[in-house]
């Protein structure tokens, strides 16, 4: 005998327990989850409607027989289909047309009942199917309430309320009592789920400024490594240049040097900020260029002019930019200045459709070797690398105009 309360509890915890439903999706099962709650408490509540409809022979008790049928339909359909569709179709068509015949026939003279349920109704369409199918039972629903309101004969309503009892007040009060207290319950179970979402939005946004940063960090220390590794290959070459009493070699080698130490400093340039693809380009010219000037201890005042309405370039595009103005500072100093008292540098980039680049020295202008070195040679390649174009004019001085059409 004991075995009997928890024989009818498990029983209660199969009925009230949803069916597992065939959704994949968070959001979809959450929704099957709550019609089947929803519909096992109307359930109950038509139970007991009709119940109390039949004892005290009330006339609502057609209408919440049907609501009962309708009921177990929907639950019937849930637990078969696994999918809350069809349940959300039965509402709609039986909902809609049980508003609609206490409307016409005047059941519930306050019309409060049928309000609340139509409310009910269209948020529950609303939230399970989207705004055209909410719309369209809102529309429905309250042309019902329209035509109840100028059409329906006096005579029908006076009936009404002459054979209204205390059972049908009852009724009234448990019906507005249930209408309240789901459409209190499926706003509750909406602002959950938003809460949910809202929670999880920001758990997911907490992860990905994590990993962010965990690849901010590992990216900043890549280029750091990077810079170490070429700043290897210069010591490398500086050592090796000491090992021949060759002028002409060391200075090739002091060029090699000059062009890793400017790819060198990209990298220390990107690791010391936090945009880890591009590069401010008037700070990084004029770190090069001094870089440059100590690499050959130039005692004299040297005079330089950066002038850019672009920001940054991406390190694809500044590699071999920088590589260029590596050739084109180096050229101007070993053979631009000689004997030269003023010594000046101006580079202008302008942003106009592509990306035009004006180098100038006031130096001696190149001689015909210089033009034919491999320093000229790194130039042209650079410049097709990028697909872009260049004019010189050393007539007075170096005056080199690029035009890049499509470098970023």
């Amino acid at each position: 005998m004991s075995n009997c309360p928890s024989r009818k509890i498990k029983l209660f915890r199969k009925i009230i327990i949803p069916p597992t439903s065939s959704y994949v999706s968070y959001f979809e099962k959450y929704k099957f989850n709550l019609v089947w709650k929803i519909f096992i408490f109307i359930s109950l509540l038509s139970i007991a409607l009709v119940a109390s409809n039949f004892i005290l022979d009330s006339q609502g008790l057609i209408t919440n027989s049907i609501s009962l049928i309708t009921t177990l339909t929907i639950l019937i359909s849930l637990k078969v289909t696994r999918k809350y569709n069809v349940a959300v179709l039965i509402v709609f068509i039986m909902g809609t047309a049980i508003n609609q015949y206490t409307l016409l026939t005047a059941i519930n003279v306050e019309r409060i009942i049928d309000l609340m349920w139509i409310i009910a109704i269209s948020i529950f369409i609303f939230y399970m199917v989207g705004y055209k199918y909410g719309l369209i039972t809102v529309i429905i629903n309250f042309t019902g309430v329209i035509v109840a309101l100028f059409y329906v004969p006096k005579s029908t309503i006076i009936a009404t309320i002459e054979n209204q009892n205390f059972g049908f007040q009852i009724e009234n009060a448990f019906n507005i009592i249930s209408a309240n207290v789901i459409t209190s319950y499926f706003i509750k179970k909406i602002i959950d789920y938003s809460q949910h979402n809202e929670n999880k939005l920001f758990e997911a946004n907490n992860d990905l400024l994590k990993q962010r940063d965990e690849k901010i960090v590992m990216l900043q220390e890549i280029h750091h490594r990077v810079k170490n590794n070429l700043q290897i290959i210069s010591s490398l070459l500086r050592l090796q240049a000491n090992q021949t009493g060759n002028n002409t070699i060391k200075e090739e080698f002091q060029e090699a040097v000059n062009r890793v130490s400017s790819m060198a400093l990209i990298h220390e340039k990107i690791y010391q900020t936090d945009d880890l693809s591009s590069v401010d380009i008037k700070n990084y010219l004029e770190s090069l260029i001094n870089d440059i000037l100590k690499s050959y201890v130039i005692d004299t005042e040297f005079f330089f002019s950066i002038e850019s309405n672009v920001k940054k370039f991406h390190i694809d595009t500044l590699i071999p930019l920088s590589l260029i103005f590596n050739e084109l500072i180096t050229n101007s100093i070993k053979h631009g200045f000689i004997n030269q008292k003023e010594k000046e540098i101006t580079i202008k980039i302008e942003k106009q459709k592509g990306v035009k680049i004006n180098y100038r020295d006031n130096g001696l202008g190149f001689s015909e070797t210089s033009k034919k070195g491999f320093g000229s040679l790194l130039i042209d390649t650079f410049t097709e690398q990028l697909e872009g174009s260049f004019n010189i004019d050393h007539s007075n001085g170096v005056n080199y105009e690029f035009t890049f059409q499509k470098i970023k």
